[in-house]
Parts: structure tokens; sequence; C-alpha cells
């Protein structure tokens, strides 16, 4: 199993020693950690991942967009592009079970391999906190990378952003453009899960969810205000 973050150096003096710590302790199990985090514009000596700088083609998509300046975060497509293109990076070519964790979260309890597969249920490819009338909240995201459509769904998720399409959209974040591969794949077959439960009309499933119990995502209301 495969846990794949990424954060900037403001972010990660804010939480990253919390997240870590807790990652380590309630993931690692003595098992061995397969961790990847992306850091944008800094490096943590010793830590498993590399910079978003070194990863070629979201450094190609950010000097494309270099002069663009967001009148909102829901269309600051650079900074979200972290997200799409080191999953892409982590995740592409990679063939087991995969979570995307966000570098504000805090693990309370031991989480296992066999917990994270009984959150996807059978012939599912994803795993995620789906919303009525909003993004998915991309805090949490489980994969089967083995799954038969995962690398085309990784190829075509890219491909919003690096063809320009994301233009098209309501809101040109990661998860704008996750969900908008995922109608498209599910009109094929597709099958994923929700994590929310009941939640899905709340602005933070996350925080409501049985998931709340083991993880907590910090981050609130802060996108909103």
């Amino acid at each position: 199993m495969r846990v794949v973050s990424t954060v900037h150096k403001a972010g990660w003096d804010a939480y990253g020693d919390e997240f870590w710590k807790s990652l380590r302790h309630y993931w690692d199990q003595g098992n061995g950690l397969d961790f990847a985090l992306y850091t944008e514009g800094f490096e943590v000596p010793g830590m498993p991942g590399k910079r978003t700088e070194d990863v070629e083609r979201l450094a190609a998509f950010k000097a494309q967009y270099a002069h663009y300046k967001p009148p909102l975060w829901t269309t600051d497509v650079v900074r979200w592009s972290n997200k799409v293109f080191t999953s892409y990076d982590a995740l592409r070519d990679y063939e087991g079970l995969a979570v995307w964790l966000d570098c504000d979260t805090v693990t309370k309890k031991p989480i296992t391999e066999e917990f994270i597969r009984s959150l996807l249920p059978d012939g599912h490819y994803m795993a995620m906190f789906k919303r009525v009338g909003m993004p998915t909240e991309t805090g949490f995201v489980v994969r089967d990378c083995s799954h038969p459509a995962h690398k085309s769904f990784m190829d075509t998720w890219v491909k919003w952003l690096e063809s320009g399409s994301f233009k098209t959209l309501a809101q040109w974040c990661d998860a704008s453009t996750m969900d908008a591969t995922v109608r498209m794949f599910e009109k094929h077959g597709l099958q994923t899960a929700s994590l929310s439960g009941p939640y899905e009309k709340e602005l933070s499933p996350m925080d409501l969810a049985p998931l709340s119990e083991y993880i907590t995502h910090k981050k609130g209301a802060r996108k909103w205000q």
C-alpha cells in the first residue's frame, strides 16, 4: 500500500511534524511504510519522496501558466495542479493499493492495509468523500491501481490540465478535474464508492463520516473564509 501527499513550506511548518509523526506511528505497523511526499520549494532531510520542481510535467504546466493570477482559490489551477501531477507521478505505473492523504491530516488510530481495502468494495476503482453540488473532498482518496482502467484514468485526469480543458469547468481545482474524469469513466461502467455516507450534502464530510474516528482533516472552512 502506497501513501502519497504534497505540501509547501508554510504548510509543513504549520502541520507537517504532527502529520508525519502520526503517519509513522499509526500506518507503519512495523511493516515498512511506502510513502512519497512531494515538497514544493524545500526539502525535508531523510523524507521519502521528491520535490515538485523535479516532476517534469508539473514543472512544464506551471511554466505555461506562470503569468496567470487567479482571482479566487477555485480557479488557482497552478496551485491545485500539484495534487494532480504528483498523484500521476507516484501512482500511474503503480499496481497496488494507494491512498492520497492530505498533509493537513492527523491520524488517531492504527490503520492497516486490510482496513483500507475494506473501504473499497469489490470491483470498484476509487473510494472518496463525494459531495452533492460540490467537488469531492480530496483530502483522502483510495485507489486500486491494479484496476484495468487505472492507467487510462490517470492519463485522462492529467489531460484535463495539459490540454487546457479544465477551463470548461466551474472550478479548476484537482477535485473538479478528478470528478470530471470520474463522470467520463462511469459512463463506461467504472464503479466508484462514496465514503461520505449520509453526509454528502455537508461541506466537510470527512469530519463527520466514520473515518473521522481515525483521521482528522484540519482543513475546516478556511478556503471559504
